[in-house]
């Protein structure tokens, strides 16, 4: 009884994250709500309120079941961000760079927030084989690693100066530091040796 009541709550939950996501895709797509000039209409409210309610109701579960701190506030604060800059922020009328910074930070913690689940679930599955535990800190380095490869890679875009060989070179450089930062012994080895 109790798992059926677990899965009912979970499709509600699921149901309430798709209507949010979709209802705010309608405000910015159908009403355009980034056209609004008041602070304060109803229907900027209103996308204020899904912006925080959609990822809220998305990433908090997610992050119950693989129980990875923080990640449930971490993906809240980076979508949020990144609908309000995507729908409110016009770039042609800010400054380049600090509208590219205010961009491109919210794009990558939301990038993030997702490749951290997928390191997540398949580094897990790969320990349990083992018989060890999955660090969830390591999954959010990997997935903050990833993020920056694909928001570099974006940078480059925009610069106009990606190519086969950039792209490469910037995978090289990830991947050098992950493992780089694997060969580091943990922290209570470290201290213990010490």
């Amino acid at each position: 009884m109790r798992t059926v009541a677990r899965i009912l709550a979970g499709l509600a939950m699921a149901s309430a994250g798709v209507a949010a996501w979709y209802l705010a895709g309608l405000l910015i797509m159908a009403y355009d709500v980034g056209s609004v000039p008041d602070f304060w209409a109803s229907e900027r409210l209103l996308a204020y309120g899904l912006f925080i309610l959609a990822p809220a109701l998305t990433f908090a579960p997610l992050a119950r079941l693989a129980s990875i701190p923080l990640l449930d506030l971490e993906a809240v604060f980076a979508w949020s961000m990144l609908l309000y800059v995507w729908t409110f922020v016009d770039p042609e009328e800010a400054q380049a760079l600090p509208t590219l910074l205010l961009f491109l930070v919210p794009l990558t913690m939301s990038l993030a927030t997702i490749f951290t689940l997928f390191a997540y679930l398949l580094g897990a599955r790969l320990a349990a084989r083992q018989g060890r535990r999955y660090d969830p800190l390591r999954a959010r380095r990997q997935g903050y690693l990833a993020a920056m490869f694909i928001v570099g890679c974006l940078l480059l875009r925009m610069l106009e100066v990606l190519s086969p060989v950039n792209a490469g070179l910037l995978a090289l450089i990830v991947l050098l530091i992950e493992l780089l930062l694997l060969a580091r012994p943990p922290a209570s080895e470290h201290s213990a040796a010490s």
